[in-house]
């Protein structure tokens, strides 16, 4: 019976049978899997407050039937700035929640890992406009899979629409669509919120706080998102904000 390691984020729990726990955990090497925490539930359990959601932890763990046995458990951050704060610690759930929806059981994703260290980071860091930093997660999230929206450029005939001040989005077609090209059944994204969506795109999630982003364009920029995954993914993903505590 060969003992693995792994360094995971905590990113589901569930109670199991009189005292354990079933925790989704993602590792950037392991991937995501599920292991059993025996006894975790118990005051006197030797795992603590370790299986926390959103905590980063580091984990021994052997192979049992279906599941893995989780014998030792290390707590190596738990986000203190985070939990002091409703908004951020909600922004912090939710995309701990879209990350254990999108990945399949074993799926190694380094990019996702990365990306949910640097945005719990920021928000550690900082809890002003958790929002904003979670609005840029999810559109990093999606390029990273694969599912990068295209706001640059016409998604149907590639023309630039860098002229046109309000364009349309089509989450079929995968992005904006120009004038031209539009058929009326898309729905309307003004130019700020296109220059909003690029900029949060291109910035790193340490820096995302700093940008300019109205709540109006927060909003629609949720919206758009929500339906582009929607359609792409063909889930609901994107929760109303408050609703974080989901995961627990």
């Amino acid at each position: 019976m060969a003992l693995e390691k792994a360094t995971v984020f905590v990113i589901r729990k569930v109670n199991f049978k009189d005292s354990d726990y079933v925790v989704t955990l993602f590792g950037r090497e392991s991937g995501k899997f599920a292991g059993i925490a025996k006894g975790a539930r118990k005051l006197e359990s030797k795992f603590g407050g370790v299986f926390d959601l959103l905590n980063l932890v580091r984990v021994v763990f052997y192979q049992g039937s279906g599941l893995e046995f989780i014998s030792e458990a290390e707590l190596i951050e738990n986000w203190e700035g985070i939990r002091s704060s409703g908004e951020a610690i909600d922004a912090g759930l939710r995309c701990a929640r879209i990350i254990n929806k999108l990945l399949e059981e074993g799926q190694r994703e380094m990019r996702a890992y990365d990306l949910l260290k640097e945005t719990l980071l920021s928000l550690d860091e900082s809890q002003v406009r958790a929002r904003v930093v979670e609005l840029g997660f999810y559109l990093k999230l999606f390029r990273n899979l694969g599912y990068r929206p295209k706001l640059r450029e016409c998604a149907s005939c590639g023309r630039s629409v860098e002229d046109e001040g309000s364009v349309r989005f089509s989450p079929e077609a995968g992005g904006v669509v120009c004038s031209g090209c539009s058929t009326k059944k898309e729905f309307p994204v003004s130019g700020g919120l296109r220059k909003v969506l690029i900029k949060l795109s291109a910035t790193p999630q340490a820096g995302v706080q700093r940008l300019k982003v109205t709540e109006n364009q927060l909003q629609e920029g949720f919206s758009l998102l929500d339906r582009f995954g929607e359609f792409h993914f063909g889930q609901k993903l994107i929760p109303r904000a408050g609703s974080g505590t989901e995961l627990m």
